[in-house]
Formats: C-alpha cells, structure tokens, sequence
C-alpha cells in the first residue's frame, strides 16, 4: 500500500486542508463498481484513508472528477451502465472503483439522462489507478482527460506536485505553492498555458502551503487564493486540476494525491 497523503486523527499526516469540501456521492447499483472510500469527514474535517489496492489482478480503480462548465451535476457510465450518479462540478471527485480491466467506454451524462454527451474509450490496465477528469464546455467542445496515477513516490520529505488545466474560459496562468503572503520578486511554482494542458512535475519540501493563481506574468491579478493552506507529507504525488466553480468566472481546485482520497480547495475569493 502507497503511504497515504491523507491525514485521519492517528493515521499519518499527510495532506489536509480545514476548509476543503468532500465529496458524498450517490453508490451505483452496477455489478463490478465498487466504491473504495472509507466513508467522508464532515466540512472542516480531513478526509480518510482510502482503501488499498486496485482490486483483483484483473480489475482496475477508476475515479471521477466533474470539471465541466455546464452539468452543475453528471452522471459518469462505463459500458452500458451508470457508475457514478450526480457528481457535482467544481472539482468534486468521486471514490475509487472497481472495473474490470481492459478497454472500457466512458462517458459523461447529464444527471438522470439515459443519453452520452461524451464518451471515449481507453483501454485500462490491471491493477492500475486511473483518475478521469471530465471538463470544457459546450461551446468549446467537452472532453476527458485521463490521468494514470502510476508516478514514483516522491522522497521522504518531499512532495512531487503538478497542475492540470481544466478551466475553459481563463487563459494562461501561473500557480504559486508558498508560504508567504506576498508574491512580490517570487517566481511561479507552475504555470500552464491554455485549457487541456498538464504541467511537469516539481518537487517541493513537505509542509503547509498557501496556493494562489494568476493570469501568467501579471502577478496583481489573482484569480484563486487558498488561504487556509494545504498541509502535504513526505512521498506525496499531487495533480492540482483547476477548474471552473459552479458559479462565478473564478475556478476552484481539485486535489488529486495519487491512489488516495480527494480534496476540493475552494476559492477565498468571490
């Protein structure tokens, strides 16, 4: 089992964030979706520690995260039935599950609807964890972004953090990871250039941190700010996904430790 980036009265510090929001999803009725969560902390609370393992050697874990612009609430399918039902936007991720591996149709529905507005196949592999990240809009075009969550675990001490952009309407921007209260003279952690891209990796030192966006070069335009800080642990793989709130032009974040429970780090700002 990974050491785990989630941090659950004794269990090992690893990731927490006091105002992040969990995510309580409807369980699918579907043979062979088995949600791997737990259970879910209350608002204010770390999230738990998620269960250990893909499954059987012939199965593969699979999560959900709804970052579209459009669907306040989706329902993801895998072949011919619903496995996750009314996933909220805003960066809100579903449990792990279990599927059998191999080449699998995913799609993104409207909540309740027996009709795909998207769908992709991909082939998945046993034992593997896999995050599917549904994002855009209708105007400019919806997709999935999957992320195979098979990266080396960080050094003891360290964490290994990146940045997915999943946020249609904004456009270049610059991600800072700190522990300062003013950006001035300082350089952007990560920075991403336009919707559907995913940065490389950078290693920082294990500890709590205030992460704040900006459009890229112009650091008085913030456009996200987590003030609460985000504590990560030693050995920690994180994708940060920026993505667009329910309401209002400003995106939230999805926290993304690999084979581990998510986090929703909701914007300070209006």
């Amino acid at each position: 089992m990974p050491d785990s980036p989630i941090e659950n009265s004794a269990l090992p510090a690893s990731l927490t964030a006091p105002d992040a929001v969990p995510h309580a999803f409807a369980a699918s009725d579907r043979r062979g979706f088995l949600t791997r969560l737990a259970g879910l902390a209350a608002m204010g609370s770390a999230l738990p520690l998620a269960a250990c393992g893909g499954g059987t050697e012939d199965q593969a874990a699979l999560r959900f995260v709804n970052a579209t612009v459009d669907y306040a609430t989706a329902d993801f399918w895998v072949g011919s039935e619903t496995a996750i039902s009314g996933l909220a936007n805003g960066g809100t991720a579903s449990g792990y599950g279990s599927e059998d591996s191999g080449t699998l149709q995913v799609a993104l529905h409207a909540a309740g609807s027996s009709s795909a507005v998207f769908s992709a196949s991909r082939d998945f592999a046993a034992d593997s964890y896999t995050s599917v990240i549904a994002y855009g809009s209708l105007a400019t075009s919806l997709t999935f972004r999957f992320l195979d969550e098979s990266n080396a675990a960080a050094a003891s001490g360290s964490f290994n953090v990146r940045a997915f952009h999943a946020a249609p309407s904004l456009g270049a921007l610059d991600v800072y990871i700190t522990n300062t209260s003013s950006l001035s003279g300082l350089s952007p952690t990560l920075s991403v250039s336009t919707s559907g891209e995913l940065s490389s990796f950078v290693t920082l030192t294990a500890g709590t941190y205030r992460i704040r966006i900006t459009k890229t070069g112009d650091q008085s335009s913030v456009l996200y700010d987590y003030t609460a800080g985000l504590t990560v642990s030693g050995t920690t793989v994180l994708t940060l996904a920026i993505v667009p709130r329910s309401s209002g032009s400003l995106p939230n974040i999805a926290a993304l430790p690999e084979q581990n429970s998510p986090l929703v780090l909701v914007n300070a700002l209006a």
